[in-house]
């Protein structure tokens, strides 16, 4: 973990920004005003294993329409789709112990959060969508923490670059060569200002908030949009791209929205937590 400094910055993006998406938040200052810790990198495949394991967690089933979505959401290069037989072991393509943890949802990334709060005695969670953009950004305002130009992205990121290229052509790409197609140990790449690492690429990591459309009354900051009309919160937001995002996709601002419960090869988590431990009841 690293302790996040209190301080401002701006988050989200200009209307002439490169890539940018509808609905991505306007410019806006964002103020913490307390310190918070972030996890260095992704919960990885090993990390996640343990929490299953100790607890014998079993996940939340997802639907769609009111059908039941069996597996995880996959790419086969022309379409996407739930297979059955991928899960957070088997995501579709080879991956090593150390490589971020994908196919999980938002609700198995929270219930990984209260398990190490329970393990630990400090506060963990997800973070919210301003906390993972400030510490994104860690005090840029650039596109991405490294600066505006997408030639210098495979220093610090894996992302759809020309090797993903190579196996799915029909992708939009980063015009540099990260060597990898699919995910990667995590740490791999240079970290931010703030020492965090694959706060672009690698993996979607689910941020806490409620997906809502307008963001001009949601909060700036730190904490989490939780006051949806949709009294359950069926929807999340993940940021900061993935090895299969290209340019549009895989900045500090840009977002996603995604049901609690959604699988997908390429949607991960990592964690936040209060500086201080909790205190014993």
């Amino acid at each position: 973990m690293v302790v996040i400094p209190s301080g401002s910055v701006y988050i989200g993006s200009y209307e002439e920004e490169i890539g940018r998406k509808k609905g991505e938040r306007e410019r806006v200052l964002a103020t913490i005003d307390k310190p918070f810790a972030v996890a260095t990198t992704e919960v990885t495949l090993a990390q996640y294993r343990v929490f299953v394991e100790e607890t014998q967690y079993k996940s939340k089933e997802a639907f769609y329409q009111g059908e039941p979505l069996v597996g995880c959401n996959f790419y086969d290069g022309k379409s996407y789709g739930y297979v059955a037989e991928h899960n957070w072991k088997n995501p579709g393509y080879p991956q090593r112990e150390t490589d971020p943890v994908v196919c999980v949802s938002w609700s198995d990334a929270d219930a990984y959060a209260q398990w190490l709060s329970k393990k630990t005695g400090r506060e963990y969670r997800v973070p919210s969508t301003v906390e993972f953009e400030y510490a994104s950004r860690a005090g840029s305002t650039s596109p991405w923490y490294w600066g505006t130009n997408p030639a210098d992205a495979c220093e610090y990121a894996n992302v759809g670059d020309r090797t993903f290229q190579n196996k799915y052509p029909k992708r939009a790409a980063f015009p540099c060569d990260d060597g990898y197609v699919y995910t990667t140990r995590v740490g791999r790449f240079k970290p931010n200002n703030f020492g965090l690492y694959d706060m672009v690429g690698n993996a979607w990591e689910w941020t806490n908030d409620c997906f809502q459309m307008n963001l001009n009354e949601t909060p700036v900051d730190g904490s989490s949009w939780e006051d949806n009309t949709d009294e359950a919160c069926q929807w999340r937001t993940p940021k900061g791209g993935s090895w299969i995002s290209g340019i549009a996709w895989s900045r500090a601002a840009v977002r996603s929205r995604d049901g609690a419960d959604y699988r997908s090869f390429m949607l991960g988590f990592r964690v936040a937590a209060q500086v201080e431990k909790m205190e014993k009841k």
